[in-house]
């Protein structure tokens, strides 16, 4: 059974924000990753400078569209300091579900789905809870 009434329809639509914060998270990672690749490439910098655009620029670019997208709300630079607290906080997440892994002497790729499984979501309830809670 398929149509806007199945159950699938309203799983989705209930998971919409989530799906949609997900779908910017991997466009972003592409557009950090191009940017890293741009900058080392054309030897403007070296890869940890390089990353650090790429952080920037993706993490602008995630701010814009999970405004416009995922939570429909205006831009501000209040709302701006609190989307990049909130990622820095997911940073200091997959470091410490990283190294929590390997302290475990886990293999590193089930450090990744850790930080896989649980960066995102975590990422996304701050997000609505802080960064999103209200109009700027």
């Amino acid at each position: 059974m398929s149509g806007p009434d199945s159950p699938v329809a309203r799983l989705l639509a209930r998971h919409r924000a989530l799906i949609v914060f997900g779908a910017i998270g991997v466009a972003n990672t592409l557009l950090h990753s191009a940017t890293v690749v741009a900058v080392v490439e054309s030897a403007l910098a070296g890869p940890v400078p390089a990353n650090v655009a790429g952080f920037a620029v993706a993490n602008t670019a995630s701010f814009f569209a999970n405004c416009r997208f995922t939570f429909g709300q205006p831009p501000s630079w209040r709302r701006y300091r609190t989307f990049l607290a909130v990622s820095l906080l997911s940073l200091a997440l997959t470091i410490g579900l990283s190294a929590l892994a390997e302290a475990l002497h886990w293999h590193y790729l089930a450090g990744l789905l850790l930080v896989l499984l649980c960066g995102p979501v975590l990422t996304y309830m701050l997000h609505k809870a802080f960064t999103f809670r209200q109009p700027a």
